[in-house]
């Protein structure tokens, strides 16, 4: 119970920080530094009460000792940024700069989705075959690529280009999440399971919130002073570039990619793994 007191407000306190992450002050106005300060309090207390507490904690931070689920987490964080900041200044190019409305935003935002969607396929079956860490490293440098073609777009940019640069960007991103979200679990026991799970879905979303935040205020100084669609297709263009440097950034941390597990071993002839074990390699250490 102390511990659900303390986790539960504290992220939804850095949360909501960082959604308010706007006008001149940026991160230095006091509706950002408040709820950031009071969450990173109770965060703090839930961390000590988690690593000092042998059992019986509400999330088990001990298990960011073992390499896979810190490298995982990390690369989550960093993939949260790379995947929900850039859908803030994507929906609005489409409706400020193109004149489209929040329908036909959507609409053209479709084959990222559907691009994400085909990628759940397409890695599980790589990451069996070169397993998660080649995965990984190949679809975060696809992402930062597939970003580059919106730094060019204008007022009177084609939208069949664009389409098929989130295609490809979908697929790199769901392949992007699908590497260390696997990655996480691999030599974990059936109760540590569920403590992974949350551990790296808390970065991802806290990841993502950091993103959305940045390019808000990237977004916000760029459009000052913009007149008319190609003044702000100029706006755009910045805070895109902004995303390509914040992706490429997750795409070149190589190191926290290669501490992911490998490609899998063959099955041991001396039968299936320890009872209360998910099978796979051994699990991996610090």
């Amino acid at each position: 119970m102390v511990g659900l007191l303390l986790l539960c407000p504290g992220v939804t306190a850095l949360v909501y920080g960082l959604s308010r992450v706007e006008g001149s002050a940026g991160f230095t106005g006091a509706t950002v530094l408040a709820p950031l300060l009071g969450g990173l309090v109770p965060v703090g207390g839930f961390t000590v009460r988690s690593l000092t507490r042998p059992g019986g904690s509400l999330v088990d931070l001990r298990l960011l000792r073992h390499r896979a689920v810190a490298s995982s987490a990390a690369l989550l964080f960093l993939g949260g940024i790379a995947l929900y900041g850039p859908m803030m200044p994507l929906p609005l190019y489409f409706q400020q700069v193109r004149g489209e409305d929040a329908l036909g935003a959507g609409l053209l935002l479709v084959p990222q989705g559907a691009g994400a969607l085909l990628a759940r396929g397409l890695a599980g079956r790589y990451m069996d075959r070169v397993g998660p860490r080649r995965v990984a490293v190949a679809a975060f440098a696809l992402v930062a690529v597939a970003t580059v073609p919106f730094t060019f777009v204008t007022a009177g940019t084609g939208g069949t280009p664009l389409m098929a640069a989130l295609f490809v960007r979908g697929i790199a991103l769901g392949a992007a999440m699908i590497a260390p979200m696997g990655a996480a679990y691999v030599g974990l026991r059936h109760r540590e399971i569920p403590h992974a799970g949350v551990v790296t879905r808390v970065a991802q979303q806290i990841g993502g919130s950091v993103g959305i935040a940045v390019l808000a205020v990237v977004l916000q100084h760029a459009s000052i002073g913009a007149r008319g669609p190609g003044a702000l297709a100029d706006a755009f263009d910045r805070a895109f570039w902004w995303s390509v440097a914040l992706t490429a950034l997750t795409a070149l941390t190589v190191p926290l990619c290669l501490l992911l597990p490998g490609r899998p071993r063959p099955p041991s002839p001396t039968g299936p793994a320890r009872t209360g074990e998910v099978a796979g390699p051994r699990r991996p250490t610090v």
